[in-house]
């Protein structure tokens, strides 16, 4: 009612005014509502974009700031009158609006009985007064905005219409000639995805799981051996045990991110977006329970600090315990978020996140070997590890994490970005290598190599400036920035133990004594810092039809290891930097025929991760990237439903690989290539009815390989050949997610379904071995209502429900990642 009291103080203020005067300002006012004026306001602030709209007309926005806090719009494109410019942008926001008499000053209220009425002498009626930001949208999502359950966790449904954290820019998805995939908070918490890793594979097509002791994604069929993983636009260096817990959603780069981030491989990025305090109160209590003994405990809280809600609060923390279906393996994982967001005014917005880790495990390392022409024929509950080492030293992961992000918007449409963060890990771990497996006996040699503990730093810092002005008919939105980023592991101890005592894969014996000490003790050390300026301008003219994305980067970097590592003494006086540096260019247009339309075209380059020395101490030239990539973006059903397609090729050079006649030595394969179309639809399709869909042909091979090998060793030395696929790359593979939200009588209730496929595989780059295909069906039922003020839902999930025996991953003869059996997952969760 206090925008009612301001419409009425200004109505006042004007009241006074001449005849002649007031005649002379109706005709002015005239003249401009009936003006028609072009707009290019991005998707973002109501403030912001009403700010821009006032400016551009000459007039007065007048509005509590509170109204509009968190309130967001789907931005402005066209040509409109003032009245009809203000219809579109506040459209879906609870907010409404009443020119003064003047047309000069325009009252932002709210949402009143229809538009542009107000409670006056005409005797209009107000609705109640909506407490924008607070209230609670249906969960099935009525109507075409996006719904907003307690908390946020289901804005957007399960597509987006942009991702500002990954692309820099507020432009949507559908003017942008790149292919980007969100993986929303309502698809997390309707699949029950824990981990990021189960949260992505079978929601966006082009992403498959890699191996390693760190977790890693394969994106359109690279994937990174230091990761490709960031948080909030900055890389997490080595970044591992990923949790869903404080993510509100994950953002998919698909093709070369070098424009944007720099250095890393050509397949893409994945990025992830943290839950922000809300302004109204909320507090969820989450209790999982799982198969194989897990529970998973999870708080969120969030609300104001303050009266003026201009700081906020919101608390992520878990609890996780449980075993495994492997045997001899468990986890236990501690983790806590809280962030603080503070805006003191409209303009200026800073986040600022902790977050603490502190996990204890055995190691889940995917040793399962192959014999003959497959996997082997054992359980995959077979663990083939030693218990008597892993059981007895645990590895144990701890990371404190602290970082921020502050947005100033200096004019409007012209805004300054700062990101920062900071994070160190102590790490003590153990991980087994197999020597070799007798493919007639079954017998396996085994390593292990432990690590007593080190410490990491790492630090990386953005600075980005963005902004829209006009050069004739032609709009230009520009990003200007700077980025580094520095990590640093000092030199830290690992033993390499002699060969521990065999095992038969078939019947195995465990809990034989074992010296974990005994072994070669190897002196390590390494660092990286990377920097770089980059400048992009979208180009956007013939009525918003055509998009034209122009862009650069130039990149320097510094990686350093040691050579020797004898003693500390040793691993110091051989540490050696290498320097390189390159020009990332992006091109891409898109074509809009109609508005919920585009195709698009792009030509990017990559600068890669750098590949070191030879044995001599010569720099190996830096991988590089190329991609090529067309496709079709559309927004159906009143943008309910997003649907992408794509067709790419990407050629990345300079791939290192063993010398087959010196292990001690590197070379260079030349090139492989990833060659193939995605298809992603998601969303809504009406009230009921959501769905998540995804298919990809991937052809990913080595087109230039080594020269000479010896094929009677290929199985051993793993060399790259010009021809053979790399290891772990099905060339067909999707997915299938369906959900329903029941009405009537059954309303709360939710029923979903989905399929994940893949084509057989080969195994390994020998192509020695083939990996069969797998179908994995999955199901859930949910069911929400209110129990004394409280909304409560309770929700079973069943995952693989048909119990398959499947390898979704695979590395070489002697890494295989195997498949999870029949999980149920049952949850309860609690919120106010």
């Amino acid at each position: 009612m206090s925008a009612v009291l301001a419409a009425a103080a200004m109505g006042a203020f004007t009241f006074g005014a001449d005849a002649p005067a007031a005649a002379h300002a109706r005709m002015q006012a005239a003249e401009i509502a009936a003006e028609v004026q072009s707009y290019r306001i991005p998707a973002g602030s109501v403030g912001m974009a009403l700010a821009r709209i006032a400016e551009q007309n000459g007039v007065q926005m007048v509005f509590l700031a509170g109204l509009t806090r968190n309130v967001k719009t789907v931005g402005l494109t066209g040509d409109y009158t003032l009245g009809a410019a203000l219809d579109q942008l506040l459209a879906g926001t609870g907010l409404s609006y009443r020119l003064a008499d003047n047309h000069r000053d325009v009252f932002i209220i709210l949402a009143q009985n229809d538009r542009g009425t107000m409670n006056d002498a005409s005797g209009a009626t107000p609705l109640p007064v909506i407490n924008v930001g607070a209230e609670e949208k249906e969960r099935s999502g009525r109507g075409t905005g996006a719904p907003q359950g307690p908390g946020d966790r289901y804005t957007g449904y399960y597509n987006a219409q942009n991702a500002p954290s990954t692309l820099k820019t507020d432009t949507p998805l559908l003017k942008t000639p790149i292919a980007v995939e969100v993986v929303t908070r309502q698809t997390m918490d309707d699949q029950q995805a824990i981990s990021v890793n189960d949260a992505l594979l079978s929601n966006v097509s082009g992403v498959t799981q890699g191996i390693s002791g760190i977790e890693l994604f394969k994106v359109r069929g690279f994937y990174s051996t230091v990761g490709n993983v960031y948080k909030n636009g900055l890389m997490e260096y080595r970044l591992r045990n990923l949790d869903t817990t404080n993510l509100q959603s994950i953002e998919v780069l698909k093709g070369p991110a070098a424009m944007l981030f720099g250095r890393g491989e050509p397949g893409g990025i994945i990025n992830l977006v943290v839950k922000r305090p809300l302004e109204t109160p909320y507090f969820s209590l989450h209790q999982q329970v799982k198969s194989f003994g897990g529970t998973r405990t999870t708080l969120d809280a969030t609300g104001p600090l303050n009266d003026e809600k201009s700081v906020l609060y919101r608390f992520n923390g878990e609890f996780y315990s449980t075993d495994s279906y492997r045997n001899f393996v468990t986890d236990r994982n501690l983790f806590i978020a809280p962030t603080i967001t503070i805006r003191p005014v409209e303009q200026f917005k800073m986040n600022i996140d902790f977050e603490y880790q502190n996990k204890t495990y055995v190691d889940d390392y995917p040793i399962f070997p192959a014999i003959g022409g497959a996997p082997a024929n054992i359980p995959v509950s077979r663990y083939l590890g030693e218990p008597s080492i892993m059981n007895s030293t645990p590895n144990h992961f701890e990371r404190k994490r602290i970082a921020y992000d502050a947005t100033y918007e200096f004019l409007p449409g012209w805004s300054l970005t700062n990101r920062l963060s900071y994070y160190h890990i102590d790490t003590r771990n153990e991980n087994l290598s197999i020597l070799g497996v007798n493919q007639a006996t079954g017998v396996m040699n085994r390593v292990v190599n432990f690590l007593p503990g080190y410490g990491e730093d790492s630090f990386g810092a953005n600075l980005d400036l963005k902004g829209h002005f006009s050069t004739g008919p032609i709009e230009h939105s520009v990003l200007l920035g700077y980025d580094y980023f520095g990590t640093y592991l000092p030199v830290n101890l690992t033993y390499f133990f002699s060969p521990i005592r065999a095992i038969n894969i078939y019947a195995p014996t465990y809990w034989l004594p074992e010296n974990p000490y005994r072994g070669i003790a190897s002196y390590g050390a390494a660092g990286q810092k990377w920097t770089g300026v980059y400048g992009q301008d979208m180009l956007s003219f013939f009525d918003d039809s055509v998009h034209v994305l122009l862009g650069g980067r130039y990149d320097w970097t510094e990686t350093g290891s040691n050579k020797i590592g004898t003693s500390d003494y040793a691993a110091r006086a051989s540490y050696v930097n290498v320097y390189s540096n390159a020009f990332s260019p992006r091109v891409g247009v898109v074509y809009q025929p109609l508005p919920w339309l585009s195709l698009f075209g792009d030509f990017t380059q990559s600068f890669g991760a750098n590949n070191g020395t030879t044995q001599n101490l010569a720099p190996l030239a830096p991988q590089k990237g190329e991609q090529y990539e067309a496709g079709v973006k559309a927004e159906l059903l009143d943008k309910r439903l997003s649907l992408t397609m794509a067709y790419f090729d990407i050629v990345k050079s300079n791939v290192p690989y063993t010398d087959p006649t010196n292990t001690q030595n590197t070379l260079l394969i030349g090139k492989a290539r990833s060659q193939g179309f995605e298809f992603d639809l998601t969303g809504r399709i009406d009230d009921n009815w959501s769905v998540i869909a995804n298919y990809t042909h991937d052809d990913v091979r080595t087109v230039e390989g080594s020269p000479s090998y010896n094929p009677l060793t290929l199985i051993t030395t793993q060399i790259a050949v010009s021809g053979k696929k790399l290891a772990g790359s099905p060339r067909n593979y999707g997915n299938l997610w369906v959900k329903y939200d029941a009405d009537g009588d059954f309303r709360g209730l939710g029923l979903g379904a989905g399929v994940s496929v893949s084509e057989s595989y080969l195994g390994d780059n020998a192509n020695s071995f083939v990996v069969p295909g797998y179908a994995i069906v999955n199901g859930m039922i949910s069911y929400t209502t209110q129990i004394a003020g409280l909304t409560v839902t309770g929700q079973l999930n069943v995952k693989n429900i048909g119990d398959a025996r499947y390898f979704p991953a695979s590395y070489d003869r002697y890494t295989i990642q195997t498949g999870t059996p029949r999980t149920f997952l049952g949850s309860l969760r609690v919120e106010f």
